[in-house]
C-alpha cells in the first residue's frame, strides 16, 4: 500500500508548481511555448524548431530570452530584485 505524502512536502510542491506557473505567465506565448517545449517536456533544439515551424536560431533565440525572462519573473514573484 502507497504510503501518503509529507503534508510539509505537498505544500511544498504546490508553491513550487504555483511559481511556475506565475512565472510562466510573464512570458510571452512565443517565449512560453519554446520555453516550455525545451525546459519542461525536453525536446531538443531542432524538435522545438520543427515542432512550432520556426527556424532553429529563432527557436534558440526565444529560449535564450524566455530564460532571462523566467529568471527574473522568479526572482520578483520570490519577492528579490531580478
Amino acid at each position: 500500500m502507497a504510503r501518503p505524502a509529507d503534508p510539509g512536502t505537498a505544500a511544498e510542491r504546490n508553491q513550487g508548481l504555483a511559481l511556475l506557473e506565475r512565472a510562466l505567465d510573464h512570458l510571452p506565448d512565443e517565449q512560453r511555448a519554446v520555453f516550455c517545449l525545451f525546459e519542461l517536456e525536453g525536446m531538443t533544439g531542432d524538435e522545438v524548431a520543427e515542432s512550432l515551424e520556426i527556424p532553429l536560431g529563432t527557436a534558440y533565440s526565444r529560449l535564450r530570452l524566455a530564460r532571462a525572462a523566467f529568471s527574473a519573473a522568479t526572482a520578483e514573484l520570490r519577492g528579490r530584485t531580478p
